[in-house]
């Protein structure tokens, strides 16, 4: 029984009181360690997420919460915060994810939801966790800056709003016509917002931060425009460029497996949703877009027929026209960016700077310099997630996050090997695509740093997990199942 759906009043009341008293146990937990933030600030931040955990009990259902999850990630620009001493935590999407995470820990408590046992995903998670605590603990056991303690205290609180997306999404969803439904939902605000980069590239005066200031919302960075060989380089509610590609591009596969298995018709929508986010991708003026897009889709042709990748092939390429007819000059740009890649200085000093890992990994080789601790304002950039995993995580943090990817990429081939409907294969692979290209990206920036690619990684990674849940039992099937028309439904377990 999924949360919120016929609860009595009495079960509320109890799922109220279990979400109160985890509230008061992380004041209790949280408060001593709170630094810059006070206690006072974490308090109300927990209380907050009490109520909201409280009210999505009794009156929505995982989709519905992860669903508002998407919109405000995606659509509310990623420096906007709500006014008041929450600074940074006070981001809407994240006290969402937290309240995601507290509605988990109610159901889990109450027994409100059927939840396949042993699941890798869960399995994954907490190790991921306790790699973490490991690293945090590693950061307070030695003497930090201000600023390092500051960020440490800071990225606790996305930490687990990551964890809430993911769990509530692998044992909240139920059914597979749900788990699609939020997939989908993904894909069509993914591309109003890859709109919006393109009304923003097509149009200097459109400025969408001052059109999203709304009452109660305050700006905690101030966000600089940053233009590439004489072209304003997109953001949308992005907090860069570079996240905004990456999103944009890694969110094709799922998109063109809408396209191709609308379930439920209206296939008009995902085409469009599928066109704008491909236009978008070049309009950041970024080599970590196009690398995304490049994977995503290599990994989804598995899926396709032959005949279906001549088709993309041609049409591609037919798209690259009009696109280059259209905006002229971009394609040469983003072309140079990778044929001077040997050549650009701002690579160079990167990989100059790399030098110093092993003198400042010294004496923390398996625990990390501590969760959070690497700020670049300090050090510097490092534009690569597995280097950071290991500063700050060590052996240990990177061993949990390359885990990560590939049980989420696990699962969704699982889905892929376990079903028998052409369907559901196809949104496995896809799933599995946008996985494998959120994994090779995060090569080329700091990923979980940023809060849409961060989100996207976990709620994917969930998605998975409950599709693999609903097939774990079914034997691996053949390459291609050929007596099983294309409509038929894979039934859920029970």
């Amino acid at each position: 029984m999924l949360p919120g759906r016929g609860l009595p009043l009495r079960r509320v009341l109890l799922g109220a009181g279990a979400v109160a008293g985890a509230a008061l146990l992380l004041v209790v937990a949280i408060v001593p360690l709170t630094g810059p933030l006070g206690g006072a600030a974490v308090a109300a931040l927990l209380i907050l997420g009490a109520i909201i955990g409280m009210l999505a009990l009794s009156a929505r259902d995982g989709c519905s919460v992860l669903t508002l999850l998407v919109v405000l990630l995606l659509l509310l620009p990623q420096d906007y915060v709500l006014v008041g001493p929450l600074k940074s935590v006070g981001s809407p999407a994240v006290l969402v994810a937290m309240a995601a995470l507290a509605i988990w820990a109610a159901s889990r408590i109450l027994n409100l939801s059927e939840v396949a046992e042993l699941h890798p995903v869960r399995w994954v998670l907490l190790a991921f966790t306790i790699a973490a605590l490991m690293s945090y603990a590693a950061a307070m056991a030695r003497d930090l800056t201000p600023a390092e303690q500051a960020s440490a205290d800071r990225v606790v609180f996305p930490l687990l709003g990551m964890l809430g997306v993911a769990l509530l999404a692998v044992d909240a969803l139920g059914g597979r016509e749900r788990i699609t439904r939020l997939l989908q939902r993904l894909v069509l605000v993914g591309g109003v917002a890859a709109f919006v980069g393109i009304l923003e590239f097509a149009f200097s005066g459109f400025d969408f931060r001052e059109l999203m200031r709304l009452p109660g919302l305050t700006a905690n960075v101030d966000l600089v425009s940053d233009t590439r060989s004489g072209f304003d380089r997109v953001t949308a509610g992005a907090s860069h460029p570079i996240e905004f590609s990456v999103v944009t591009a890694a969110l094709v596969p799922l998109a063109l497996h809408f396209c191709l298995h609308p379930a439920g018709g209206r296939r008009w929508r995902f085409v469009v949703a599928l066109i704008a986010l491909l236009v978008a991708v070049p309009m950041s003026v970024s080599r970590s877009g196009f690398l995304t897009l490049a994977v995503g889709l290599a990994v989804y042709a598995v899926a396709l027929s032959r005949r279906g990748r001549i088709n993309a092939l041609v049409l591609g390429l037919i798209g690259l026209g009009l696109f280059r007819a259209a905006v002229p000059g971009l394609l040469g740009t983003v072309r140079s960016l990778f044929l001077d890649v040997g050549t650009d200085p701002s690579i160079a000093g990167r990989t100059d700077d790399y030098q110093a890992i092993p003198t400042l990994m010294q004496g923390h080789w398996w625990f990390g310099r501590g969760l959070g601790t690497f700020v670049p304002d300090v050090y510097f950039f490092l534009d690569n997630q597995y280097l950071a995993s290991l500063l700050q995580g060590g052996v240990v943090g990177l061993a949990a996050f390359i885990a990560l990817g590939v049980v989420g990429m696990g699962v969704a081939r699982g889905v892929r090997h376990r079903s028998v409907d052409p369907a559901l294969r196809s949104e496995g692979q896809a799933m599995a695509a946008t996985l494998a290209a959120l994994s090779f990206a995060a090569l080329t920036y700091d990923a979980l740093s940023f809060r849409q690619s961060a989100f996207l990684l976990f709620l994917v990674i969930g998605c998975a997990g409950a599709h693999w849940s609903l097939v774990r039992d079914r034997p691996k099937r053949p390459a291609a199942p050929a007596e099983v028309p294309p409509g038929d439904p894979v039934p859920a377990r029970t």
